[in-house]
């Protein structure tokens, strides 16, 4: 009987039954003895009327102004009609060591038994967190209450119904989940997952200096595009000047193949002064865009990669670099 004692007095702390625990108090005044009364009388009224659900709050408050072993029992007793079988548990324990410290062992013994045929009908939830899942910060809550760090993994008796578990944590996503407990004396256990990073937006002028990048790239590429389309003009005006031109020796041609030829040649120069022009304002986007989003550090410098224009008398074309 004494280990029951010891295990009722240990769960009224995760219930919260405060208001039947034996602890320093103000003497009740006479309006809170006669209020207390009042209330007690009424919630034995709707008990016995069948209507225990409205004379719970009633006896909570009565036990409240003015703490008594019969209102502990009668809200103990309330508690198990409604289906609270936890806090019937824990209201049957706090009525027992009320009964004793009053000189009332029959009363005391009346509610440890009725204590003992409640424990195996109890319902419990265990919230576990593993250790990648303890972030800094961490705070789990069950049903919108802070869960200490040392009731994480142990099974608690809780009333039958849905229950809330959430965590959160500083620069974290936070989690929530509902679970629904009504077999009686079974444990349910919940893990908290490792919680996902906050996806912070950049800075306002990164964001622009992004905007910024895009834009110039896209200067460049459409550039390129028309060089590119200069280049198929000059081949194909290239090839419009061979019938004009001696086939034995094409680079002797009648006036239209050479007005055909220089049109051609005069294409191929703009392609390649439109491509190396396009080439530069497209790696000066991608610089902007990379750079934007290129972490800071004092320790390791930030790298990037660019793309760099490059031309010879054999041709031009691009060249991926990094930079740091």
């Amino acid at each position: 009987m004494k280990r029951t004692r010891a295990a009722l007095a240990v769960m009224g702390m995760f219930c919260g039954m405060l208001a039947l625990a034996d602890v320093a108090h103000a003497e009740p005044t006479a309006t809170d003895k006669a209020a207390a009364d009042a209330l007690f009388t009424e919630a034995r009224q709707l008990l016995d009327a069948g209507r225990a659900t409205e004379a719970c709050p009633k006896l909570e408050e009565s036990q409240r102004l003015d703490p008594a072993v019969g209102t502990a029992l009668n809200l103990a007793d309330c508690y198990e009609r409604v289906g609270r079988t936890a806090s019937a548990y824990i209201a049957f324990g706090d009525a027992a060591t009320l009964a004793r410290r009053s000189g009332d062992p029959s009363r005391a013994e009346e509610a440890e038994r009725r204590a003992d045929a409640l424990a195996p009908k109890l319902v419990k939830l265990a919230v576990t967190v593993p250790e990648p899942s303890r972030v800094e910060g961490l705070t789990v809550l069950r049903d919108g209450q802070p869960l200490a760090p040392a009731l994480w993994g142990t099974a608690i008796p809780v009333d039958p119904g849905e229950h809330e578990v959430e965590a959160k944590a500083p620069d974290r996503v936070p989690w929530k989940t509902t679970v629904k407990l009504d077999v009686p004396g079974t444990v349910q256990p919940i893990s908290v997952p490792v919680l996902a990073e906050v996806e912070r937006p950049p800075p306002p002028g990164k964001t622009a200096q992004r905007v910024a990048g895009i834009v110039v790239g896209s200067v460049g590429l459409a550039a390129l595009a028309v060089a590119g389309g200069l280049s198929i003009a000059a081949a194909k005006t290239d090839d419009e000047s061979k019938p004009y031109c001696l086939p034995e020796d094409p680079n002797k041609c009648y006036a239209k193949g050479v007005a055909l030829r220089n049109e051609s040649i005069m294409y191929a120069d703009t392609a390649t002064v439109v491509s190396i022009a396009g080439g530069v304002v497209l790696a000066t986007g991608v610089t902007l865009f990379l750079l934007a989003g290129a972490p800071k550090s004092p320790d390791k410098p930030a790298r990037a990669w660019v793309v760099v224009p490059h031309a010879s008398p054999q041709g031009a074309g691009l060249t991926f670099a990094s930079v740091f």
